[in-house]
């Protein structure tokens, strides 16, 4: 695959934490329509490798490419281009679910509300005035699914994205997930559920203790 036909490209990503190497030298190169699976055990590196790749961490070394121009460090790329769910909940609890999106929509230079399909998609009218830290762990992973949803992404990372949803909004977001794949978008999708994989994924990767193995 060249450069020039990759949306998203990762070259030797690898990093380490206090001198202990938890992420091995990781490559992989996405076409639009593609998407990635990202399984293994917890502790295993997945995490570590989506952070790298959405701009949350500095890799040790590699880069990430976007349509072949090198966007490692640049946080232009993650507020114009990617959209993150993370695996843990990093919202701002005193903020309200309005306050929040319009925060981060703000930061990603889009204007006005979250689209109906997104509200509609993941429930979100009733949350709206609500403060982030009387909503449960379901409610304000929709808010954090949203966040990464509705600002126009050409690439989606997702970090274990459906847990605590319930199955209506989890059914929701694989069939949205899939035309947004089918529009040419591109994905990073992690996971611990096999049906989600053979559902949504062009191809699979699995981390063992930092490296990084093709298929399940």
């Amino acid at each position: 695959m060249t450069e020039q036909t990759a949306t998203l490209e990762a070259r030797g990503l690898c990093k380490s934490y206090g001198g202990v190497r938890v992420l091995e030298p990781v490559s992989f190169a996405l076409k639009p329509g593609e998407c990635l699976g990202v399984a293994g055990a917890n502790g295993s590196g997945k995490s570590t490798l989506l952070r790298l790749i959405a701009q949350v961490e500095r890799p040790d070394s590699g880069s990430v490419l976007f349509r072949g121009k090198d966007v490692s460090g640049d946080q232009s790329f993650p507020r114009r281009h990617l959209g993150y769910v993370p695996q843990g909940l990093e919202l701002a609890p005193e903020l309200t679910v309005k306050e929040q999106l319009a925060l981060w929509r703000a930061a990603c230079g889009a204007k006005g509300p979250v689209g109906e399909d997104i509200s509609v998609l993941l429930g979100l009218e009733a949350l709206l005035p609500r403060r982030i830290g009387t909503l449960s762990g379901g409610m304000q992973r929709r808010v954090s699914i949203a966040m990464a949803l509705s600002t126009g992404r050409d690439v989606l990372v997702l970090d274990e994205a459906t847990a605590g949803l319930d199955e209506s909004y989890r059914e929701g977001l694989m069939t949205w997930m899939a035309a947004f794949l089918s529009r040419g978008g591109c994905a990073v999708w992690c996971t611990h559920l096999d049906d989600e994989l053979e559902r949504l994924c062009t191809r699979c990767m699995t981390i063992r203790e930092g490296r990084a193995f093709w298929g399940r």
